[in-house]
């Protein structure tokens, strides 16, 4: 398969308007296995349904081998989709009782809603999540029971006679944990009804908080796709490492208008995580994952692949040296540029001198800390109080800040004068420096000549209180 088409076939089966077309069908398997159920040998509609029940079966597999051929790791997939892949294999047909694993689907239909709520309103997504999840499993232990009941003991057993009285027994049975409106009287019957008891006995110490609160959160963390399908993320933001400068760095991100929406994933070898670090900030959209971020397996587990930046941290969970920590930065810079070479990378160092290698690697941006931070204070010394502008310029929360911006087209060949007078004429802009590709090096002109022509490809860097509206932001 070429990776144009891969990359068409990803884009389409992750597509929000494919994820809801998705849910949709699932909801009417659903309703079509307890309609085929209830009419069997009901003649012209039973055979409609029957005929409507295969054709969506046919789409499941489509849509499941469409995940198979773009998922990159084939494990992976097969661990997430197992269930699926069970609930819609036709073989199962041949069996009338296993036409109730379709039911299985109904966990998928959970994890779609909460993804698709979490990009509509992240704060909604996690105060809902947890009860979409309850409800779910409520319906699907019902109609599995309820299902599981009528076909194994409908035709002997009057208290089974109809899918309606099976429904209601099945219902009562999870809410009180016991049978409650009939007995079965084979052994796959009274196995059926075990289950539905322990199943109401579970949701029966959920709701009333009898088991810990470790069992909830993990309840909620089933549901949520933040834990389960990271390889599922786009154009997200990995950082990798961590140390006591990270909350600030994700509340910079978070308070940017453009970059607030987009996913960030942590990857350090946490002890703990440090959600407690985390005050003010949208974690609903910050994901931690535990592990060695200069391996290719941790890297693809979360995602490299799709992700749109890379930021590296001078990492200081674990005791190094200095000298440790670098080697470590470049090695997983290397790495990074090695599987998505078009991912923009930022990276961290603590001495200079390791910069070498990460250019060579295509690192865009290196920032060494300690020489940035001397810089900033001789700058204040010299100009008696500069570093207040500095501060303002180099955070988003306050006044004005930096941004980056394509030339426009209709702006090729004026002078950097004229750009400039037009800027701050037109939007209220301070217009400080040119960035142009040269030999297929970065070369940045800070303060140019006046009479300094812009060129196609040029990148402005500008001062402004917020994004002016002209030209394409550099994202």
């Amino acid at each position: 398969m070429s990776s144009t088409l891969k990359s068409r076939l990803d884009q389409f089966i992750h597509a929000p308007q494919t994820e809801f077309t998705l849910i949709l069908l699932i909801l009417l398997s659903v309703v079509l296995v307890v309609l085929e159920t209830s009419l069997e040998g009901a003649g012209f509609i039973y055979g409609l349904v029957y005929v409507s029940e295969e054709l969506l079966t046919g789409i499941f597999i489509i849509e499941l081998t469409i995940r198979y051929l773009v998922a990159r790791n084939k494990r992976r997939f097969l661990r997430h989709y197992w269930l699926d892949i069970i609930a819609v294999l036709p073989l199962l047909r041949a069996f009338r009782l296993l036409r109730v694993l379709r039911m299985l689907r109904l966990l998928r239909v959970g994890i779609l809603v909460n993804r698709n709520l979490n990009r509509i309103s992240s704060s909604l997504a996690a105060s809902i999540s947890a009860q979409i999840g309850v409800f779910l499993i409520i319906g699907l232990i019902t109609l599995v029971g309820a299902l599981g009941i009528y076909l194994l003991e409908g035709g002997q057993n009057e208290s089974f006679a109809s899918l309606r009285d099976s429904l209601w027994w099945s219902f009562f049975t999870l809410i009180s944990g016991e049978p409650i409106g009939g007995q079965p009287q084979t052994d796959a019957g009274r196995l059926i009804t075990l289950m539905v008891v322990i199943g109401g006995l579970t949701m029966f110490a959920v709701f009333t908080g009898v088991v810990s609160a470790v069992m909830v959160q993990r309840l909620r963390t089933v549901m949520e796709v933040k834990y389960l399908e990271l390889d599922e993320l786009r154009n997200h933001i990995v950082i990798c490492g961590w140390n006591r400068g990270g909350h600030l760095l994700i509340e910079e991100l978070q308070a940017d208008s453009e970059l607030k929406h987009y996913p960030m994933v942590v990857v350090a070898e946490f002890t703990d995580t440090p959600e407690s670090e985390l005050k003010g900030v949208n974690r609903s959209q910050i994901y931690f994952y535990i592990g060695d971020y200069t391996t290719i397996d941790v890297l693809e587990s979360v995602g490299i692949y799709h992700a749109s930046r890379a930021i590296l941290l001078a990492d200081s969970t674990r005791p190094r040296s200095d000298q440790d920590r670098d080697a470590r930065t470049v090695l997983a810079a290397l790495t990074i540029e090695k599987l998505q070479p078009e991912i923009y990378t930022c990276a961290q160092l603590l001495d200079r001198k390791n910069n070498v290698q990460l250019r060579v690697a295509g690192v865009e941006d290196v920032v060494v800390v300690d020489e940035l931070a001397s810089h900033l204070i001789a700058t204040s010394a010299r100009n008696l109080g500069a570093v207040d502008v500095l501060s303002e310029l180099l955070t988003v929360q306050v006044g004005n800040q930096f941004y980056k911006i394509v030339l426009p087209q209709k702006w090729v060949n004026i002078s950097f004068w004229e750009a400039a007078q037009r800027l701050k004429e037109e939007f209220d802009t301070t217009l400080i420096a040119i960035e142009r590709n040269s030999n297929g090096d970065r070369e940045t002109l800070i303060n140019p000549p006046k009479d300094q022509t812009l060129l196609s490809g040029d990148h402005l860097v500008i001062i402004a209180r917020s994004l002016p509206k002209i030209g394409v932001p550099v994202r």
